[in-house]
């Protein structure tokens, strides 16, 4: 016996450390941390940080070194004519015309080489930029496009928020609807308990036995149903949390506490939207700056820029590398600057420009659209929240009302004053307002997650 409670107490406690158990709060932190879309979003940030220190190269000084060895099998050279001999021909007949004689014949062309055989240069080169109009614009948009990758990650956020809070709702209102058939099966189960006794002194007749048995066929059919539900609400709900689908997984929230404080939640049909809690206003807002940066940009782009540069160099010309009677390193220095000053591209800015605006227009259109649809949303989401709250409370009252009914049905039917009859319609009756106030409870939570998806503030 103590074994077996070991046994017992040995599995359970596995069981417990295999099980996770969330609430619906830890449920979308965990599915906000796990999620490939927000690592991708990481990523992306990630990505735009590195776009940053990549345009801001475009200004910092740039050195470069490097060695160079040439070595020349065959050194090229280049056909000269012999332009010396004749004026030193001229020269002599000139003070000497007895004793010199005329040249043979035209001068001579002979081959002439200015390369060495091995030439090796050692050098450093650097450049910097001073000035370009459109290199600081440039800075800031990437510096900005950095933020709007990090509002296209709240963006998605919300997405993942939306979708765990409303598999988490489900599973809730799953096990809800499963407590209320097993309650159901549990009190058909004894009302056929008592009709077989009943039948079996003689009271009712075997139709009633049977009526009873097929209510519980069928109860038991449709609890069957709801579990597997239950079972692919959770397989949903750890597919969107990214959580691993073979573990088992445990909810913490009680429906009837979130119920009880949405219900009492008050909402004004008047109240004023904040449109900067919706992560996708703030992503078309910064599509707006990036796009006045971008005009800015292409307008500096008509400024003329500068560029300075300097370079070291030595070389080492021989025909024998390691003959030290040849000449030795031959430096080089020098320092400069580039002006480029742009004069006609054929109107290619002018034509970027233009594109430019008009792509600012198409944002500036999409963000009022959108402030018009995030309106007409809230609006509608208040209604069928409010409606939502209405409707529960009748199906609770219309539920309680129906259990008191079902109670005295079957009172009356034991006591002999009532009929089979009555008990089925009173059952029927029963059922049918049980799954209309778990329907209420699910539009209650379903339009509250609603509203605070329109509001921005899942």
């Amino acid at each position: 016996m103590r074994t077996t409670l070991i046994t017992i107490l040995f599995l359970l406690s596995l069981q417990a450390k295999g099980q996770q158990a969330f609430s619906l709060e830890e449920a979308i932190t965990f599915a906000v941390k796990e999620s490939a879309e927000t690592k991708l979003s990481d990523l992306d940030v990630r990505d735009a940080e590195a776009q940053i220190t990549e345009y801001r190269s475009i200004g910092l000084p740039k050195v470069n070194a490097g060695v160079d060895f040439n070595r020349y099998f065959y050194t090229p050279v280049t056909p000269v004519e012999d332009f010396i001999s004749p004026v030193i021909y001229e020269v002599l007949v000139d003070e000497f015309p007895n004793e010199v004689e005329a040249p043979p014949g035209p001068p001579q062309t002979f081959e002439f080489s200015f390369f060495t055989k091995n030439n090796l240069t050692a050098k450093i080169d650097g450049s910097m930029l001073l000035f370009d109009g459109s290199y600081l614009t440039g800075l800031k948009a990437a510096k900005l496009y950095k933020e709007l990758t990090k509002k296209r990650r709240a963006v998605r956020e919300e997405e993942i928020k939306s979708q765990v809070t409303k598999a988490y709702m489900n599973i809730l209102i799953a096990e809800e609807n499963a407590a209320t058939l097993d309650k159901n099966i549990k009190t058909i189960s004894s009302s056929l308990k008592e009709a077989k006794a009943y039948y079996e002194n003689g009271f009712i007749e075997k139709l009633e036995v049977t009526r009873i048995e097929l209510s519980l066929e069928s109860l038991e059919t449709e609890i069957e149903k709801v579990e597997q539900l239950i079972q692919l609400s959770h397989d949903l709900l750890k597919f969107q949390m990214s959580y691993p689908i073979d573990k088992p997984i445990k909810l913490t929230e009680d429906l009837e506490t979130l119920v009880d404080s949405f219900s009492a939640e008050a909402v004004s049909l008047e109240q004023e939207i904040d449109f900067n809690k919706k992560a996708q206003y703030a992503e078309i807002e910064m599509g707006q700056e990036l796009n006045e940066l971008n005009i800015e940009r292409l307008k500096k782009g008509y400024l003329p820029n500068l560029v300075a540069r300097a370079g070291v160099s030595e070389s080492l010309q021989r025909n024998k590398l390691f003959d030290s009677s040849e000449a030795g390193w031959l430096p080089t220095v020098y320092a400069g600057l580039a002006l480029n000053i742009p004069i006609t591209d054929g109107k290619l800015k002018k034509g970027q420009i233009q594109r430019a605006e008009i792509e600012k227009e198409k944002v500036a259109i999409q963000k009022a659209e959108f402030e018009r649809g995030i309106t007409m949303q809230v609006q509608t989401a208040k209604l069928q929240y409010i409606n939502a709250k209405k409707t529960l409370a009748n199906s609770k009252r219309i539920l309680e009302v129906n259990e008191e009914i079902y109670e005295t049905t079957q009172i009356k039917f034991r006591e002999g004053v009532g009929s089979s009859i009555e008990v089925t319609q009173a059952e029927n009756s029963l059922f049918q307002a049980q799954a209309e106030y778990i329907n209420a409870l699910y539009q209650l939570l379903i339009t509250k997650t609603d509203l605070d998806i329109a509001l921005g503030e899942l």
